[in-house]
């Protein structure tokens, strides 16, 4: 099996509760079987403590992190999570790395 990159923002202050909602959401979309190549394959996340931002910085960072970072470049380890407001103001957390397919 294979695998690809993803990524999913959820509204949250809470990283554990958005990291929750982006996990059932993934397996409301995709099924509950394996190798959806989302988010709902993780079964933890890793923060990234950096300062909150809009969502085209965190993207930009996000795909830095997936090159450089060795802890999320595993599709069986962690989810990279950085904290971000969203379009509509609220705040909320982008989740990314590599998922199975």
């Amino acid at each position: 099996m294979g695998a690809v990159d993803f990524d999913h923002t959820e509204a949250g202050v809470n990283v554990e509760q958005a990291f929750h909602a982006a996990r059932e959401a993934a397996l409301h979309e995709h099924g509950h079987g394996s190798y959806t190549g989302s988010i709902a394959e993780k079964a933890t996340y890793l923060v990234f403590g950096e300062p909150r931002t809009g969502t085209d910085q965190a993207y930009e960072r996000a795909s830095e992190l997936l090159d450089t970072d060795q802890r999320i470049a595993d599709k069986w380890g962690p989810a990279g999570a950085l904290p971000v407001v969203l379009d509509d103001g609220r705040d909320g957390w982008l989740f990314f790395g590599w998922a199975s397919s």
